[in-house]
């Protein structure tokens, strides 16, 4: 699509200390958002006093990936629309009509994080600018850590966005808490007097998508760009459904496609860029009092709008969850890295296979006008309300990841807070794995589980919901199963609940495979072989303690490994000490049984 230049020349605003753009112009379209003041990169090196640094900035390797990370403020001054939202995840029946101004001229200063290939040759010419998801009153990169390896595998730029205040300004999980010194500027209420209902968060995010298309924010990727996407997650979601039905209808749009993953109200069916919805099986099982139910905004697939549905899918996933666990022990050391539910948490279904594909499929769409390959959706009973399921309690219908068509465990969208509890239980989705005697009657040998599994996965990849890399994933992952092996995995061996919660050597795996090391892959190999000496010896309790002895070697030899790819600088120290600590955890307790 067309790129057009700057025509707006910032000037002083004394109060921010930033270059600021002047106030909006009447006329609509994308020349008209302004192009805000930028300031940066920002210096960030982790473990600076103050916390003088991005917050979570990447533990991933970037570098080693060929990847750079940078922060930037930008600022200037912002339009209040009168545009609504939904409340929980933005789900509504109806599409927002297009917006009006209500005033301007509201000064703002915010923050983008800039993971871009670092150079230009590895760029893809795509950015995925993510509008950070603020439920939990902290930024979270809900879509980076769901789909980082996917998009530094395929040559994408990522872009976060704080378009919202609470991540900002909560007193105890914002920014300005975790960095006085180097977040103590930032403002989105436009100083104090717009402090309910984030009424600057369309322009400011608008005004970002231009920053990243002009200001140089990609460094020597500018003048390479040629699809943006305009993303949110959940509650983000909701926002970013806003922001193309109401706000990018008055003019050009600044994005070229939308992606609503997890929320998102009905879309208007004139839009002039392609949107694409990926659903978890929450959105359908989860009661329409939790705001998190999607039933009713639920629309058909047109030449410009594509819905997935991922049975068997959990709304807050167990990857995005387990990858950050030592960024949250670094940058919010209050928050649990175990849920408190009434039934073991987080679907283990892996719709981060989904939701790249969906970006890989949108990217062409966008840009060839080659429409996505549709789903069919989870099937409700006759009520349109109630998800219908077979003898296991799995969902019927749906797009159906092969983890799910050959399931060895039972993985939903739904789960609640125990008697007395509070929380969010019920977008957690529950995991519990099938006993021995279900999983020796489905699979009474390997090949009983690794045929159908691989056709599963072939029937996958050919009807493009997930892409090749993905496809060899799930086959490795389910050589490294137990499924048809006869053997028992109970606790230090099954993949259930949380680390916290309960140990396991198949949960230590979780936590090294979503970090994508290099040289993981050996890690992987080690950990295989200890969740079967351990299952081992759970099956064969005579033997017990020489399986358990094997198993307590391979941990051994795991935390060697991690040390040595803490010397090669493949991991960092905040992971390595999670992993180590795990490790160790697992060697007590089998040392002690």
């Amino acid at each position: 699509m067309m790129r057009i230049r700057s025509l707006l020349v910032p000037v002083l605003l004394a109060a921010s200390g930033l270059l600021a753009a002047p106030p909006p112009a009447q006329a609509d379209g994308r020349a008209t958002v302004p192009l805000p003041a930028v300031e940066g990169p920002v210096p960030s090196v982790v473990g600076s006093p103050g916390n003088d640094y991005t917050f979570f900035a990447s533990d991933l390797g970037l570098p080693g990936r060929g990847y750079v990370e940078q922060e930037y403020f930008f600022g200037g001054t912002a339009n209040v629309y009168d545009a609504t939202v939904a409340p929980g995840i933005g789900a509504r029946p109806t599409p927002s009509p297009t917006a009006s101004v209500v005033s301007s001229g509201h000064p703002y200063k915010t923050r983008m994080v800039v993971r871009r290939p670092a150079g230009a040759a590895a760029f893809n010419g795509t950015v995925v600018v993510e509008w950070l998801n603020a439920t939990s009153q902290y930024d979270v990169e809900a879509l980076w850590f769901r789909t980082h390896e996917f998009l530094m595998r395929d040559g994408y730029a990522w872009v976060g966005i704080t378009a919202q205040s609470a991540p900002i300004t909560n007193p105890a999980l914002g920014l300005k808490a975790f960095s006085p010194g180097r977040y103590g500027s930032l403002d989105l209420t436009a100083g104090g007097t717009l402090t309910t209902g984030d009424p600057l968060s369309y322009d400011v995010y608008a005004q970002g998508i231009r920053a990243v298309r002009e200001s140089g924010v990609l460094g020597n990727l500018r003048g390479r760009v040629a699809t943006v996407i305009a993303a949110g997650v959940s509650q983000s979601a909701g926002r970013v459904s806003v922001f193309a039905n109401a706000i990018e209808t008055r003019g050009r749009p600044v994005a070229d496609a939308v992606l609503l993953y997890i929320g998102g109200e009905k879309m208007r069916t004139d839009l002039r860029v392609p949107v694409f919805k990926v659903l978890s099986e929450t959105e359908f099982a989860t009661a329409p009092s939790t705001s998190a139910n999607e039933i009713s905004s639920l629309q058909p697939d047109t030449r410009g709008m594509r819905t997935w549905s991922v049975a068997g899918t959990s709304h807050s996933d167990w990857a995005s969850f387990a990858v950050r666990y030592a960024l949250l022990r670094r940058d919010q050391p209050t928050a649990s890295l175990r849920d408190n539910c009434a039934r073991p948490s987080r679907s283990r279904i892996p719709d981060r296979y989904t939701l790249s594909a969906a970006i890989d499929h949108l990217v062409r769409w966008e840009r060839r006008g080659v429409a996505p390959p549709t789903a069919p959706r989870i099937t409700l009973a006759a009520d349109g309300l109630t998800v219908l399921r077979d003898g296991l309690g799995n969902a019927l219908g749906g797009l159906r990841l092969a983890p799910f068509a050959v399931p060895v465990a039972l993985d939903t969208g739904v789960n609640e807070n125990p008697p007395g509890g509070a929380g969010l239980c019920f977008l957690n989705g529950t995991h519990l794995p099938f006993d021995r005697a279900t999983l020796d009657t489905r699979y009474p040998d390997r090949q009983a589980y690794l045929r159908p599994f691989a056709g599963a996965v072939l029937q996958n990849l050919r009807a493009g919901y997930v892409l090749p890399a993905d496809a060899r994933e799930m086959l490795r992952d389910a050589r490294a199963s137990i499924a048809g092996r006869g053997l028992v995995c109970g606790p230090l061996c099954a993949n259930v609940a949380q680390f916290p919660i309960q140990p396991s050597t198949q949960l230590l795996r979780d936590h090294t495979a979503f970090l994508y090391l290099r040289g993981g892959d050996a890690l992987l190999r080690t950990l295989d072989e200890a969740t079967l000496a351990v299952a081992r010896g759970q099956t064969h309790v005579v033997r017990q303690q020489r399986h358990y002895a094997e198993a307590v070697r391979l941990l051994e030899r795991y935390r060697a490994d991690i040390d040595r790819l803490l010397r090669l600088r493949r991991v960092t120290a905040a992971q390595a000490a999670l992993l180590d600590e795990y490790a160790a955890i697992l060697i007590g307790r089998l040392g002690a049984a």
